[in-house]
C-alpha cells in the first residue's frame, strides 16, 4: 500500500476471503454437519501397513529431521 498499489492489496484481500471460504467450508462439513454415510471404513492389511509405515516416517522425520536435512545438503553440494 505504501507503494501506491491499493488495488493489489484489495485484490489480495478478496482472494484471501475466497480461499478462507473454501477452507472453512471443509472444516464445517467435517465437524458440524451430520454424516451422510455412517458405515465404517474397511482397509485391507496391506493398506494398513503402508499407512502405518508412512505415519511412522512422518513422525520420525518430524522429530529428528537432521538426518534428512544432512542428506539434502549433501545432494545439493554434489549437484553444484
Amino acid at each position: 500500500m505504501a507503494a501506491g498499489k491499493i488495488w493489489l492489496a484489495v485484490f489480495a484481500v478478496m482472494m484471501s476471503l475466497i480461499g478462507a471460504f473454501y477452507y472453512l467450508r471443509v472444516v464445517k462439513l467435517m465437524y458440524f454437519d451430520e454424516p451422510e454415510d455412517t458405515t465404517p471404513i474397511q482397509a485391507s492389511l496391506d493398506m494398513k501397513a503402508v499407512l502405518s509405515i508412512n505415519g511412522l516416517a512422518v513422525a520420525v522425520l518430524g522429530i529428528l529431521p537432521q538426518q534428512l536435512m544432512s542428506l539434502c545438503a549433501y545432494a545439493l553440494l554434489r549437484s553444484l
